[in-house]
């Protein structure tokens, strides 16, 4: 599932749900949006609407998150940072619920969030589709 991120300057900038879903889980435990929000901005059709203000306060956030990581790192599902390669999975039949480790299959690589923050601060507000 791909979310698509429609500023109102500049380019569209796309994001797969296993890369947003951390994204969102940083901007909400900061705080910076709420629970409706996250809730809007995590399902797609349902509304997700960043204004330029907010879209500011996202890009200053992402950035400071990014003060403490290096190029390369990835943001996990719990927010913690990891250095780790993504440990790939293969979802078949079989496969039992606590095989997965969601807190490494859904992670934002350092260098999205590099571009997710130059977005955010050059879009002018976005909807997120």
């Amino acid at each position: 599932m791909t979310f698509i991120l429609v500023p109102s300057a500049g380019e569209d900038l796309q994001v797969n749900a296993w890369t947003w879903r951390p994204t969102l889980e940083l901007l909400r435990t900061t705080n910076v949006i709420n629970e409706d929000d996250y809730e809007r901005m995590g399902t797609q059709g349902c509304g997700g609407r960043v204004n330029a203000e907010l879209a500011s306060r996202i890009a200053d956030i992402v950035a400071h998150k990014l003060i403490g990581m290096k190029p390369g790192e990835r943001l996990l599902a719990d927010l913690s940072v990891s250095a780790e390669h993504k440990k790939l999975i293969v979802f078949e039949p079989n496969i039992k619920v606590d095989d997965i480790d969601v807190v490494n299959l859904y992670s934002a690589r350092y260098e999205w969030l590099e571009s997710f923050a130059e977005f955010c601060r050059n879009s002018g507000g976005f909807d997120v589709m």
